[in-house]
């Protein structure tokens, strides 16, 4: 019987690292350095040194760190579709938004009934903005900002 071998990946640290890096190199192209790493995901020097040089997952040189292949696939595969499941009904919204505005337009000029007001379709229209084109950004911004405690059970 043959086994399948799947990425998997122990610990949400490494994957957090990983989608951390990705954000960074796609948004943010001076935030990839360690110091920066340890404070926001709580590693302990070592710990992130050994995540990203045994890992696989990623490539130093210098300053800039970056997603090899099994990286960026792991993140493709694992990480992305969690976060690109929000581009359809983003698209959803927007259309939406549009047919209420056309529905809006009927009302005004044709004298169709309506059921819901102008500014009821810019409200959907713009949420559905924010979630196909700005999620990523925002999932970015928040896991940036946060600041993660390093746990060392020698101090408990």
């Amino acid at each position: 019987m043959k086994r399948r071998e799947k990425d998997e990946l122990k610990g949400d640290k490494l994957r957090e690292l990983i989608l951390l890096v990705y954000l960074n190199n796609k948004y943010d192209k001076e935030k990839n350095k360690v110091p920066w790493l340890k404070e926001k995901l709580g590693y302990s020097t070592g710990g992130l040194y050994h995540a990203l040089d045994e890992s696989g997952y990623f490539e130093r040189k210098g300053d800039e760190i970056k997603l090899t292949e099994k990286g960026i696939r792991y993140l493709n595969k694992q990480l992305l579709p969690q976060y690109t499941v929000f581009y359809p009904i983003g698209n959803f919204l927007i259309i939406l938004g549009c047919v209420f505005l056309l529905q809006w337009y009927l009302w005004t000029y044709a004298n169709i009934p309506m059921i819901f007001q102008w500014h009821s379709a810019v409200i959907v229209i713009v949420g559905g903005v924010v979630l196909r084109f700005f999620f990523l950004r925002i999932v970015y911004l928040v896991m940036s900002h946060r600041k993660i405690k390093a746990t060392n059970p020698e101090n408990e």
